[in-house]
């Protein structure tokens, strides 16, 4: 009591600071950057045993120190009918130069959305003007109809049944578009226009290209509603493997660990059991960093086309900072089938695409998954 009382202001000082310090750590890691009620945060503090005690510092009442708190810039504070809110400020440069990032890849991606839009649209117009097709993808009737051409025939002294196999042969092979050999056109048998069976060809070839240029049209539109439905600015999932980038947890002795996310709290909070200590802390996601397994090893998809689904990882991309991963699981597998009509044969190919390969996708998007 007699040293405390020999200099107050240096003892008051001290666990002044101390207190501050223990609350704005506790809000930070509980709340983040949400608006919640002062009264809820200092109740969550005081539940530690070991807390400093406000009667210690220089502040008589809680709204004393949250109005310091917004004075000082630390928070965002508002007082309500309900009393006061208070919104923690994270001005960790770390973290600050993390949401710059993701501010400028989510602009990069709203700008490539848009190219691919003008060049779907430029494709598209490209191709009704080019094989004739009306808004709803149905091709027109063509403009004028295979001219019918009248055949002259020179008669040799052959055999009926000679000429009849010649002719049969060559519907066959005509029917196939296939060329007649030299010998027949060299006996003198008819021959078709060779300027009507190219415009038949390409008139059938036209329609199986619009096609599957319609089918390309719809996967292509299909993947960027499901990047923009599920492209979300929360990413921790229970049974992830993550990296702790936060210094200041631990003071450092947790820095580049890697951990299991056991448990999510409010979308952005994460409960991780490291895989070393087995020590179990409560992260926010913003301090959190997913893994890149080795090539061969499952993740799973958590932001982006395919969120949710689990995956091989195919291959990595060092200098672009991404990855190939092919989806094994989970709600993202697709399939499509494209009609190929060939002359007076019609072949149905059906193309599986289980096990779809995504051949770019960010470090940010996936992560290992607990095996």
């Amino acid at each position: 009591m007699l040293i405390v009382a020999s200099n107050p202001t240096k003892f008051i000082q001290g666990y002044s600071e101390q207190f501050e310090r223990s609350f704005l750590e506790n809000l930070r890691r509980s709340h983040t950057t949400k608006r919640v009620s002062a009264h809820v945060v200092y109740n969550e503090y005081i539940r530690d045993k070991n807390h400093v005690h406000m009667n210690a510092t220089r502040w008589t009442t809680l709204s004393g120190f949250v109005q310091y708190l917004g004075k000082t810039g630390k928070c965002v504070v508002d007082e309500t009918e309900k009393g006061w809110f208070i919104q923690y400020i994270n001005n960790d440069p770390v973290a600050m130069a993390r949401q710059e990032e993701l501010k400028r890849k989510r602009q990069a991606l709203l700008d490539h959305e848009e190219r691919n839009r003008r060049f779907i649209q430029a494709q598209v117009k490209e191709a009704q003007e080019k094989f004739g097709l009306d808004d709803d993808g149905d091709e027109n009737k063509p403009a004028h109809q295979p001219r019918v051409e009248k055949v002259s025939m020179s008669l040799k002294l052959e055999s009926k049944s000679k000429l009849a196999s010649v002719e049969s042969k060559k519907s066959i092979q005509s029917a196939f578009g296939q060329d007649v050999d030299d010998k027949s056109g060299k006996d003198g048998a008819p021959s078709s226009s060779f300027d009507h069976e190219t415009s038949w060809k390409g008139g059938k070839r036209s329609a199986v290209d619009a096609i599957m240029e319609e089918e390309t049209r719809k996967r292509q539109r299909r993947d960027e509603d499901d990047e923009r439905a599920n492209r979300l600015d929360h990413w921790i999932q229970p049974g992830l493997v993550v990296k702790v980038m936060d210094k200041d947890v631990g003071d450092g002795a947790y820095y580049k660990q890697k951990g299991l996310v056991v448990r999510v709290h409010d979308t952005y909070v994460a409960e991780v059991r490291m895989l070393e200590s087995r020590d179990v802390l409560r992260l926010d996601q913003e301090d959190l960093e997913t893994v890149i397994p080795l090539v061969g090893r499952p993740v799973r998809v958590v932001n982006g086309i395919g969120r949710g689904a689990l995956a091989t990882l195919v291959s990595i991309d060092e200098r672009a900072f991404c990855a190939a991963i092919q989806l094994t699981s989970g709600p993202k597998k697709y399939s499509f089938v494209f009609s190929f009509l060939l002359f007076l044969s019609f072949l149905f190919c059906v193309f599986s695409c289980r096990g779809r390969t995504l051949p770019q996708v960010e470090y940010e998007d996936i992560c290992k998954v607990d095996t």
